[in-house]
């Protein structure tokens, strides 16, 4: 796909003002109450004499239904492009990207994207951005040798990687693709560097991206195609993945209607009777799955206002609704054919995201959400179909590049970037960018988690400010429960949490702005528990409050754009 040109800055309306109309915004089911009753009023301002009254809403903690859903292990992940593995993974950038990776605890990076197609694999040649060789595959080995240091000696790797290859028409810029050429990167390139205990580093070879853009309309080329690159004599002993497709953004209306051109969206099922028993066949540590792309917004949207990338457009209820839509049609089918799914590339916005909007404190906020919907989508034509999250992803992937184009990094990070690299000749170490502190906060407090659910927030009931807040549950170790609360509004919204006696424990995600004028959701920084993540990679570690509960009742104000995690011990 060729990359749109930087975009000039969006303006930041409120993600409360009414963009998706009533109707379409999804109710979430709440579960048998153990703990009951969440009270949310709007917060004073300077000049309020006194808080409103405060309703009380009845949200609810689950002590633990069996049937309930959970998180995996190796849910969040990093895409990569080829062309930037000397960025990242290179040994002057290594260190503190392998920090940065740990800090998330177990995970799945993804090697490839559209430059999987157009980049050529050469044994012999000179290692530079342009070719993939022999060394960038020596240096993604040995930067999950470092991720996965301290795993047990037979487990599932900590960290594991997805290798993106050429599988599309042939063309003038890319005359090398074939069947053969695929069985040339396997064998002299994949196989001799993942040899050992690091062939179970291989969650899958990804057969091409994006194949309904690739293909274009011609399906039938593509099942053929995929016919031929998935037959052992080419991928040997190496895990499938496919079809890694993407699709236009839409509202989910109008995808379920089949009322617009939906490129392969409707063709899964074929697509998957073409190559998940070769999938299953082959599956790796990782297990057998399937993956699609997922983008909101794009970072040119001329004459399709849907498309257009704003913060309130990013954190609205119908954005979020086509992506559960996506979700939830896609892990229903691909569980059909004996397969998990996994949305293997995502972010704010297509074409390397909007400046303004991806790489601001909004981009953290949305993506926590995110990734709750992807683990448990609440289909929005079926509200209460999967409020047990019985269906849903292994894992997501956030997506980073070039600004503008492969092979020219030095002019800069794509706006959506989770992890920022360093662009200058020196290739130091990368950094966390906005997004990567909810990758964080989920990682420590979500991933591997059981007991998933959502909780219903009565969509008005607390006035404007409580309208974009979003609750979800979790259990953890030892017994305790967790209640993620989300705001996605410009206004704090102040929260009364009965809960038994004893203490409670809060993480807070915050935008952060460094002037001091105070942004909030177009705040161009983010610190969880007021820590920022070193500039070497490392994490200093969570600080949460700690509250002493008094009268079975917690009040504490969820900020514009923040994220509470609240945690009781097991037994309350």
């Amino acid at each position: 796909m060729t990359p749109d040109r930087p975009a000039r800055p969006f303006p930041y309306p409120s993600p409360t003002g009414g963009r998706a109309p009533a109707r379409r915004r999804r109710r979430l089911t709440a579960c048998a109450v153990a703990l009951a009753a969440v009270a949310f009023c709007a917060a004073p301002t300077a000049t309020a004499a006194a808080p409103p009254a405060a309703r009380t809403l009845p949200l609810s903690w689950d002590a633990g239904q069996a049937h309930s859903g959970g998180i995996p292990a190796n849910f969040v992940g990093l895409s990569i492009e080829w062309s930037l593995i000397e960025r990242y993974m290179s040994p002057t950038a290594r260190p503190a990207f392998v920090r940065l990776l740990r800090n998330l605890g177990t995970g799945v990076l993804r090697i490839g994207g559209s430059s999987q197609d157009v980049t050529p694999f050469d044994a012999t040649a000179q290692n530079t951005d342009a070719v993939i060789t022999p060394q960038d595959l020596t240096w993604i080995r040995e930067t999950l040798d470092a991720a996965n240091a301290g795993t047990p000696r037979g487990a599932k790797p900590a960290w594991g990687v997805v290798l993106g290859t050429a599988m599309s028409p042939p063309s003038a810029t890319r005359p090398f693709v074939s069947p053969d050429y695929v069985r040339n990167f396997l064998t002299q390139g994949v196989a001799p560097v993942f040899t050992g205990a690091a062939a179970r580093y291989v969650a899958g070879i990804e057969l091409g991206n994006e194949p309904d853009l690739s293909y274009g309309s011609n399906l039938d080329r593509y099942l053929a195609d995929l016919t031929a690159y998935t037959d052992p004599a080419v991928v040997g002993r190496f895990p499938i993945i496919a079809p890694s497709t993407s699709e236009d953004i839409l509202p989910w209306e109008s995808v379920a209607g089949q009322t617009v051109p939906t490129r392969w969206f409707w063709d899964w099922q074929q697509i998957l009777d073409t190559a998940a028993a070769r999938v299953r066949e082959n599956a790796g540590a990782f297990g057998p799955y399937a993956s699609d792309h997922f983008y909101p917004l794009a970072r040119t949207c001329t004459g399709k206002p849907y498309r257009c990338a704003s913060t309130g457009a990013l954190l609205s209820d119908e954005h979020m609704a086509s992506l559960d839509h996506q979700v939830w049609t896609h892990a229903t089918e691909a569980a059909a054919h004996g397969l998990g799914y996994r949305l293997e590339e995502t972010s704010t916005a297509a074409n390397r995201g909007a400046d303004g909007v991806s790489n601001v404190a909004a981009s953290a906020t949305y993506a926590l959400d995110l990734m709750f919907h992807t683990a448990c989508p609440q289909p929005p034509d079926q509200p209460s179909a999967n409020t047990g999250c019985t269906t849903g992803a292994i894992g997501l992937n956030f997506h980073n590049a070039e600004v503008r184009a492969f092979y020219a990094p030095e002019e800069g990070n794509g706006y959506y970037n989770a992890v920022d690299y360093d662009p200058t000749p020196a290739i130091g170490a990368p950094t966390a960018a906005p997004l990567y502190y909810a990758m964080l906060l989920f990682g420590h407090f979500a991933q591997g988690a059981k007991d998933l659910r959502p909780v219903a927030v009565p969509a008005g009931a607390a006035g404007a400010a409580g309208t974009g807040l979003k609750a979800w549950q979790v259990g953890g170790a030892q017994g305790e429960r967790r209640l993620f609360l989300i705001n996605k509004s410009d206004q704090p919204t102040t929260v009364t949490l009965p809960v038994p006696a004893g203490s409670a424990r809060l993480d807070r995600m915050t935008p952060y702005d460094p002037d001091g004028t105070g942004r909030t959701l177009d705040a161009p920084q983010v610190r969880v528990d007021g820590r920022a993540v070193e500039a070497d990679g490392r994490w200093p570690g969570f600080r949460p409050a700690t509250y002493r509960v008094r009268g079975h009742r917690l009040t504490t104000t969820v900020g514009a754009g923040e994220a509470v995690v609240v945690t009781l011990a097991g037994g309350n």
